[in-house]
């Protein structure tokens, strides 16, 4: 029997629903009436079905009218008849927006008028309209003026308070407490290249941090006997730092988060904004950058106060926090022993470790001395004593050294919850992955079943792949059993730790075998067997869930794709990679597979090509999904490829590698807010909202279309629509009525060129658009949205919604700008001394 999906009013109405009402229905009436209905015709439970389905429209019908009536829940069409019953002004769309910032600006409307006028009224706002962390300046608070005795301000002294250290790190930003002289210029630019002033005493700015944070938490706190002692399968969703290799090779107890050998990790302090729920942020609340001496200062009060057997004079709310874990937290492991050790704060020293430590081979002391002053009878008495010290790490670079070990066996593993950044969820790490079209619960459907590994070496190894999911202890000996087993099947592989794995013994190459026909899954995910609710039937086809959120999988060694042996006429298999990090790249092999899924990986191998075909392909589409990726090649003059290449919402780079960025000689490539830093040579294109900072060449430009991108001049492309610099070249020409001059059109040219926050593959702001970049550029994408892998986030659009609403929010004669805070890391680098 068919069954409507859909009520009158356009929800979704599955058929799985309709069915359970009907069975409860069916199940009101007597069981010798059921069971004669059942031996029969069952013309009753046909009957009862198609109660069922008005029932269920009535149902849903009245839970959305129970949505509709609260903020938190109501669709889009109530949600706009809330906003119009609090009079809340229409904001600009923001793309593939789910209504989230228009939703939190639309319930906080009343209070916001409540507190009109004021810094935190105008924060607020601006945080709930962008979903960016924000803080309101008001500039006449940094002017200098003189000491009166009816105008005291001890926070604002006529010159700048050096001792702290902290004035450098903070200059420009929204905790400058440097004095200013007066600026008459208006703070928000009111004409194209007139710079904006901010030093008024008419001035208020919103200054804004853009890069989304993304944490790997720390796991509760232990029993009360041993609160520092962490069992290793409690630490499955914390990332394992590898060796920090100097000049090539490792040395006992030097460790670096990154992945990458020899690369820096920067550390971000997780959102802490709820924290400060009813007050003004400050800049332990925001999601940026760490800072070295905040967290310097914080843990030698901690071990003052605690040799000197006082509270610790710190503000009320500080960096580190036992309970959340935040903004990191270390946990250690040495050698024999089996749990780790979770490092309170306290032992933690924080040091600068861009450069190895010398010399060569050194490491930290295991304790500091701390010398303080007691009052005596006669005189104060000084004493002195020691702390240990169980690490040392440096946040700006992801590094850590830990002590020698006097006594005890070194340390041969180290984890840390910590938090780190991007433009937007791209790349592998602990962002939440689930997504409609991917697999979530695994349950048997009544044909082949599907094939389920863990890979979990501190879990018990055994079980049935087709039940409720095998443990092995590497990933490489779940690949062997994929091989032997998964042909014709799907199989997935659920990589429940952030572990890092190399290559298995006596291989250079971490092999991925697809059988012909089959689908192979690698997924980074949590894998939660099912539960059974008191009083609930338990599912006998259900298996597990796959959870794709703080996991993440690295793999230190070239990962090859191979086709299984099998029948040689059935078509290629599909391999899916869902979370990994790769360090040494992707090699694809003669007909290994019919379809490549990368979805929020991280694909490097720098200064080589990351993602190469090694052998012919036919026909096969491979798609980049929320990826980093370095020099993307597939095909050329001794390798054959054809078929499709889909990139979306991902950033490709040449990353130090010569040659093409991404190039596909023989494939038909789409782009969809995508930025490729580098060169490409594609067969055709079909691209939006794309960036390409070097020249592209398509051999087939008949077909396909370009628009709402950055196509540099000397390409060779299809048609364009409403492309940069083109676009401003012939609004210039048309604005003079004559042709340019080559100077002109150079200056026009230059005027609406991208410019990055950072190249590099390794810092969190790569390819993120800098603040000086041209508007053309930032909000020349489609639907005003910027250009680049980043069109999604529409920082342009949630600006402008802010820019809207800031007069309503002001008092009167008061002006208001926005601040992009948002630091290069070569900024921040020179914000970090000491």
């Amino acid at each position: 029997m068919s069954f409507p999906t859909t009520t009158d009013s356009g929800a979704e109405l599955p058929e799985s629903r309709i069915e359970a009402v009907a069975e409860s229905l069916y199940r009101l009436l007597p069981a010798h009436v059921r069971q004669a209905d059942l031996a029969g015709t069952g013309s009753l439970r046909a009957l009862f079905g198609v109660l069922g389905g008005a029932s269920a429209e009535i149902d849903a019908e009245i839970e959305a009218w129970y949505d509709a009536l609260f903020v938190e829940t109501a669709g889009d069409a109530a949600l706009d008849a809330i906003a119009a019953l609090v009079a809340a002004p229409t904001l600009h769309p923001v793309p593939e927006d789910a209504g989230i910032g228009r939703r939190a600006f639309v319930s906080n409307t009343i209070r916001y008028r409540r507190g009109k006028g004021t810094a935190r009224v105008v924060e607020a706002m601006a945080g709930d309209v962008t979903g960016l962390a924000a803080v309101a300046v008001e500039y006449y608070q940094r002017l200098a003026g003189c000491a009166h005795l009816l105008n005291v301000c001890p926070d604002r002294p006529a010159t700048a308070d050096l001792v702290p250290g902290r004035s450098a790190s903070s200059v420009g930003g929204a905790f400058d407490r440097l004095p200013r002289l007066l600026d008459v210029r208006r703070v928000d630019r009111t004409r194209l290249g007139r710079p904006a002033g901010r030093h008024a005493p008419t001035s208020v700015g919103v200054h804004l941090v853009r890069p989304l944070v993304m944490r790997f938490p720390a796991p509760a706190a232990g029993t009360p006997s041993t609160p520092d002692t962490v069992p290793a399968a409690d630490l499955a969703g914390v990332p394992r730092a590898r060796p920090w290799e100097v000049d090539g090779s490792g040395r006992p107890g030097y460790f670096q988060l990154a992945q990458q050998p020899g690369a820096v990790l920067r550390l971000f302090n997780p959102d802490r904004r709820a924290d400060a729920a009813g007050t003004r942020l400050r800049e332990v609340d925001l999601p940026d950058r760490l800072r070295r001496l905040p967290l310097h200062e914080e843990t030698t009060e901690l071990r003052a106060a605690k040799l000197e057997k006082r509270p610790p004079r710190l503000p009320d709310r500080r960096w580190f926090d036992q309970r959340s874990g935040t903004p990191f937290t270390v946990f250690l492991r040495r050698d024999g022993e089996s749990a780790f050790r979770r490092v309170p704060s306290e032992e933690i020293r924080i040091v600068n470790l861009e450069s190895p430590p010398t010399p060569p081979g050194a490491r930290p002391a295991a304790h500091v001395s701390h010398t303080w002053y007691e009052p005596g009878t006669t005189a104060a008495q000084r004493k002195s004593d020691t702390h240990a010290i169980a690490c040392a790490v440096d946040p700006v670079t992801g590094r850590i050294v830990v002590p020698e070990a006097s006594g005890p066996p070194d340390v041969v593993e180290v984890r840390v919850a910590g938090a780190t950044a991007a433009g937007r969820a791209v790349g592998a790490g602990a962002q939440d992955r689930n997504a409609p079209d991917q697999p979530f619960d695994i349950r048997d459907t009544g044909g082949p079943k599907d094939l389920v590994w863990v890979v979990d070496p501190t879990a018990t190894a055994g079980g049935s792949v087709e039940t409720s999911g095998r443990t092995v202890p590497t990933l490489a000996a779940a690949l062997a059993e994929v091989a032997a087993l998964g042909a014709g099947r799907r199989s997935l592989v659920v990589l429940a730790r952030c572990d890092l794995e190399a290559a298995p013994a006596g291989s250079a190459t971490l092999d991925v075998t697809v059988p012909p026909g089959s689908e192979v899954y690698l997924v980074a995910a949590q894998w939660r067997p099912p539960r059974t609710a008191p009083g609930a039937d338990r599912d006998p086809a259900l298996r597990g869930f796959v959870v794709r959120r703080e996991r993440r999988y690295t793999v230190d060694a070239p990962m090859r794709v191979l086709r299984g042996t099998g029948d040689g006429t059935a078509p290629a298999g599909r391999l899916v990679l869902d979370g990994l990090e790769l360090t040494r790249g992707l090699r694809l092999h003669a007909e290994a597979v019919a379809e490549l899924n990368l979805r929020y990986v991280t694909v490097r191998a720098p200064g080589e090509v990351a993602v190469r075909a090694d052998g012919p392909l036919v026909a096969t589409r491979i798609e980049v999904d929320h990826a980093i990726c370095g020099p993307l090649r597939a095909g050329d003059t001794n390798v054959s490829v054809s078929g499709a290449l889909v990139v979306t919402d991902s950033v490709v780079t040449a990353d130090g590698a010569p040659g093409a960025a991404l190039g596909a000689p023989d494939l038909d490539v789409a782009l969809c807010n995508v930025t490729v830093l580098g060169t490409s040579s594609l067969r055709s294109l079909t691209a939006t909202n794309t960036v390409f900072t070097e020249t592209v060449t398509v051999t087939r430009r008949q077909t396909g279309c370009v628009r709402y991108s950055f196509v540099p001049p000397g390409s060779a492309t299809p048609r364009t629509f409403r492309c940069q610099p083109a676009l401003a070249l012939t609004a210039a020409e048309e604005a003079a009525r004559r042709p340019l001059t080559a100077r002109e059109a150079d200056a026009i040219r230059l005027a609406n060129e991208p410019v990055f926050l950072d190249a590099s593959a390794d810092e969190p702001t790569l390819a993120m658009l800098h603040p000086l970049c041209p508007d053309s550029v930032r909000s020349g994408g489609d639907g005003e949205a910027e250009m680049g892998a980043f069109a999604r986030a529409a920082y342009g659009v949630a600006v402008a919604n802010v820019r809207a609403l800031l007069d309503e929010y002001l008092p009167v004669a008061l002006e208001a700008g926005t601040i992009d805070d948002t630091r290069s890391s070569a900024v921040a680098a020179r914000r970090n001394r000491p």
